[in-house]
């Protein structure tokens, strides 16, 4: 394998284990929110320990343009496809890229990515619980490799 390749399969990997740390990020920002309006409700007179964040012009969030873009789309059936269709098992993040561009989804998907990739990885937890997927730990133990439970 040329030095080259071993970049590019490097660069590859960042940029996976980016989107799953900005997935990440989002759910642990959405569970110190949750914190937040728990204090709150019990005690009203608390200030927020957190800075909030301003608020958008637009109003939608990256979780909304998710749920807007896959909406009446076949996903379950899709990423049951695209593991098929594998040879090998794969990344939630690399599974959402495939089925984002599979689909023509454009430039709209670039800010939502880490979005797009943690809903695949709660749908394909479901589709595990239910016996149709399968997953293993990925070589670096972070992060888990999906396939078709055969």
């Amino acid at each position: 394998m040329s030095v080259v390749e071993e970049l590019k399969e490097k660069l590859a990997e960042l940029e996976a284990r980016l989107e799953e740390i900005k997935a990440e990020a989002l759910v642990l920002e959405a569970q110190k929110a949750a914190f937040a309006t728990v204090i709150k409700v019990f005690d009203p007179s608390a200030t927020p320990g957190h800075s909030q964040q301003p608020r958008r012009k637009d109003r939608s969030t990256p979780g909304r343009r998710v749920t807007d873009l896959l909406r009446g789309r076949d996903v379950r059936r899709g990423v049951l496809e695209l593991l098929r269709d594998a040879e090998e098992p794969i990344l939630a993040g690399d599974l959402s890229k495939q089925f984002a561009e599979r689909e023509g989804f454009g430039a709209e998907i670039d800010e939502i990515r880490p979005n797009l990739a943690g809903r695949f990885s709660g749908l394909l937890e479901r589709m595990e619980q239910a016996g149709l997927v399968r997953s293993s730990g990925a070589p670096d133990g972070r992060r888990r490799l999906w396939e078709i439970a055969r």
